[in-house]
């Protein structure tokens, strides 16, 4: 069975379940990661140094499976491998203690859960097809879990031990593996499947067509600056808030409506895409972003103001993370299509986390400083960004608006 020729509606049912649950162990994971390193004994700075491994192997971990699962096309035996390898080492984290041992433990869960996420969404765009503007709708159901569990772990962390993290993301491991049986296994032809272009008069495979390297490079380079700079706020923004008095069911709902006005931006990107074109949407996104970081290291200590600026994360997450998989998919032909999201896994979370985690932790002085070195990245990724992206260029991978 073949989702590709369903309705949209099918497709959704299929997909979502698996964004669902990946996203909620996210929730579970990274914003509470910090608080249960220290809680059990490590430095600001050991944490900070764990959670930078655990990003960083990101460079390497997406091209594990991603060049096995384009030449096999079992996306989803890849997929289901590594949520089992998620499940295990994650429990782990239970069995011992210490720096090494954490390290080691949460070093090789960040192998599977950095593995596994090109290969989901280069099953959604192979999936969706000439629908792949509508991937946020698919997406923000990612955003509705981890908002679900950032919110309810506010609350049960008030009462209950940091352990009840490890024993979550076993639990969710578990049921990202049955959700892929929802999706049917695509055969080889069909993922590697190549629309047709037409230049010229003439019908042409879109893998023939020239990889627009120079644009590739760029957008590169923009997800890595922007990562690093929302490494601060992946990793500190729990304890910086509770340094600044904040409680810790207030913190949980400040994260989690920032991942719901998200939501309301993957429900609506398709639109944006019809009137704006992915330069100017970057663009103003990062500017805005600049302005977030700025206002955030001055002015955290009012609940008002920061949860006006959690309103920015539809912009600030939603649309650069939105236009750069738009991107990617558009540069990208479809028989390298797991390879695209892989280097965009390999240079955002994987190099632009490791380096802003490691700057953050070497900052870290409970003040706003990691905050003002965020928004200079930012700015040299909106600077990348406005003077660098093309739109649509001619003759190239990249090019023909083939949707």
């Amino acid at each position: 069975m073949s989702l590709a020729n369903t309705s949209f509606t099918e497709k959704v049912w299929r997909l979502s379940p698996m964004y669902l649950l990946y996203f909620t162990l996210f929730g579970v994971f990274m914003p509470y990661i910090a608080r249960f390193l220290t809680a059990n004994g490590l430095t600001e700075q050991e944490a900070s140094s764990i959670i930078a491994v655990v990003n960083g192997v990101n460079v390497f971990a997406p091209f594990l499976f991603s060049v096995l699962a384009d030449r096999s096309g079992r996306r989803l035996f890849y997929i289901r491998l590594g949520y089992v390898g998620m499940g295990v080492f994650y429990l782990l984290a239970l069995a011992g203690s210490g720096f090494w041992y954490y390290l080691t433990v949460f070093g090789l869960f960040g192998v599977f859960l950095s593995a596994v996420l090109p290969q989901m969404e280069a099953i959604t765009l192979a999936i969706l097809g000439r629908e792949r503007s509508r991937y946020g709708q698919i997406r923000f159901w990612g955003s509705l879990g981890f908002v679900v569990v950032v919110w309810a772990l506010g609350f049960l962390l008030e009462t209950y031990s940091v352990a009840i993290l490890p024993i979550a993301g076993g639990v969710l491991s578990l049921l990202m593996f049955l959700s892929t049986f929802l999706i049917p296994e695509q055969e080889k032809s069909v993922v590697a499947h190549e629309p047709k272009v037409e230049l010229g008069g003439s019908a042409i495979n879109r893998s023939a067509l020239q990889i627009d390297r120079r644009q590739i490079a760029i957008l590169l380079a923009v997800i890595f600056f922007w990562q690093v700079g929302m490494a601060p706020y992946n990793t500190f923004f729990d304890l910086f808030l509770r340094l600044q008095g904040f409680s810790t069911t207030s913190i949980g709902f400040l994260i989690s409506f920032g991942a719901i006005c998200e939501i309301a931006i993957f429900i609506y990107i398709s639109r944006l895409f019809n009137h704006f074109s992915e330069r100017h949407l970057m663009s103003f996104a990062l500017l805005v972003t600049v302005l977030r970081w700025l206002i955030m290291a001055r002015f955290a200590d009012s609940f008002v103001i920061v949860l006006l600026l959690q309103s920015l994360h539809a912009l600030t997450f939603g649309v650069v993370h939105s236009v750069a998989v738009h991107r990617i998919g558009r540069l990208f032909p479809a028989n390298k299509a797991s390879q695209g999201q892989g280097m965009y896994v390999a240079f955002g979370s994987g190099a632009g986390l490791f380096i802003g985690n490691l700057l953050a932790g070497w900052l870290w002085q409970g003040t706003g400083l990691i905050y003002l070195q965020a928004a200079m990245w930012s700015l040299l990724a909106l600077l990348l960004t406005w003077f660098g992206f093309k739109d649509k260029p001619a003759g190239v991978a990249g090019g023909p608006d083939i949707d």
